[in-house]
């Protein structure tokens, strides 16, 4: 629909690197991707240990896809079990 009316496509991205991952895919895949809001706190857990590789910019201010299988990061699953989910309403 967006590129139908000449949109672009604005995701709004959690801060895991999961995520992360899926939204610059989603945005590779698509004709009308605007920005990518990327998560740049200094410190984030979910981003910078539980996935690799970690989203940056290239030279050209550029965020690429990761290549390899499924979504491009491999997970660290010994790092997700010592990390369990809490349950709750709160954001994490």
């Amino acid at each position: 629909m967006a590129s139908a009316w000449k949109h672009t496509v604005n995701p709004h991205t959690s801060a895991t690197g999961i995520n992360m991952a899926a939204t610059v895919h989603f945005l590779s895949a698509i004709d009308c991707g605007g920005y990518y809001e990327g998560d740049v706190a200094r410190e984030n857990l979910f981003r910078d240990q539980l996935t690799r590789p970690i989203m940056t910019l290239d030279a050209e201010g550029v965020v690429r896809a990761p290549e390899g299988p499924g979504l491009g990061v491999e997970v660290d699953e010994a790092w997700l079990r010592a990390h369990p989910v809490i349950e709750g309403p709160a954001y994490v």
